[in-house]
């Protein structure tokens, strides 16, 4: 073959081979098209739920409350029906706490700085307890391993406290959210915006709400947590946040952080037993209320999807559906599928 012979020769494979990858290409791009129109004609069904901690243990509604008598259950909802809402949902696992030692030693550290004797009395278990250097009475109890915490004192026998005004309420949040911080209280989970105060004046041992702040003594201010996973978190009781601290002129007179230590980049998905099911749940009994009910009857103004944390240890957050009345008024029911609680 001459060398004339030769070049043609290659001149033409190159362009085969050119050929061959332009077709390549175009049928790889039509290959794309096609699953993209299919994706959009027949879209691909949800994924499964992974259910991977197995079955759950049942949610313990025994923080919240148990209605007196029968309860009369009705539907008055916008549309007059109960919504359709997701069949499944993220269930978190909870930590149960760190190194009690290591948490020791910090713990002293901070107490100190709050001005507690770093000393601590062992009460039980995981629980230090510290002794107000100046004020007698005035205690700070400390889980080690959680850093939950009770600031406790004997505030209502304090004349001083019980004769003057309790300041401003913005301060007041301020303190409370600054005495919290050090406890492992991330402000993403608790943001410091959010804060509800109460307006308290001191009646012997009780704290009785007042309406304006002349006649406060003390401000209550409340630290709920954030939305997880697009839903809301609530506690058993309305009145009973995470977090909650008593203030009186930027001093903390007593203070409760009881929060659980959920693990967000650990979770699994379950099914829903969907609102319907909830609803003939929540006639049967199988619920508790955020607080006691007025009377027998509980108009449902809204049900939703959301989080119950309580106060007691849970090894996992688990969804509930919330029913809602009047005036805050919530019953909560149990929302993973039957067939996936123990």
């Amino acid at each position: 073959m001459s060398l004339t012979d030769t070049a043609s020769f290659s001149r033409k494979a190159f362009r085969w081979v050119l050929i061959f990858i332009g077709a390549v290409i175009v049928l790889f791009v039509l290959f794309l098209v096609g699953r993209a129109l299919v994706n959009v004609i027949f879209p691909p069904g949800p994924l499964p739920p992974t259910v991977a901690f197995g079955k759950l243990p049942k949610l313990d509604f025994s923080e919240g409350i148990e209605a007196s008598g029968s309860v009369n259950f009705n539907i008055e909802t916008i549309s007059g029906d109960l919504p359709t809402l997701d069949n499944k949902a993220k269930v978190f696992r909870i930590s149960a706490g760190g190194s009690t030692f290591g948490g020791a030693e910090k713990i002293k550290d901070l107490a100190s700085k709050l001005n507690f004797d770093p000393n601590p009395q062992g009460l039980s278990g995981n629980i230090y307890q510290f002794i107000d250097k100046k004020e007698v009475g005035r205690t700070l109890s400390v889980d080690v391993a959680t850093f939950n915490f009770i600031v406790d004192s004997e505030f209502y026998n304090q004349t001083k406290l019980i004769s003057q005004n309790a300041g401003d309420e913005k301060d007041a949040i301020g303190v409370a959210y600054d005495f919290f911080k050090p406890f492992n209280f991330d402000p993403l989970d608790f943001p410091q915006a959010t804060a509800k105060t109460r307006l308290l004046r001191i009646d012997g041992p009780n704290l009785v709400e007042v309406p304006g702040i002349s006649n406060a003594n003390v401000i209550e201010v409340g630290f709920s947590r954030s939305e997880i996973d697009k839903y809301d978190v609530v506690t058993p009781l309305l009145d009973k946040p995470p977090a909650v601290a008593y203030v009186s002129k930027k001093k903390i007179v007593r203070a409760l952080l009881n929060k659980q230590d959920v693990m967000l980049n650990e979770f699994a998905t379950y099914p829903l037993k969907g609102t319907q099911t909830a609803f003939e749940d929540l006639k049967a009994g199988k619920t508790a209320f955020n607080k006691q009910p007025v009377n027998n009857n509980f108009a449902i103004r809204e049900v939703k999807l959301g989080y119950l944390e309580n106060g007691g240890m849970q090894e996992y957050l688990q969804p509930v559906y919330l029913f809602k009345s009047d005036d805050g008024l919530i019953a909560y029911v149990s929302a993973v599928s039957d067939s996936w609680l123990d």
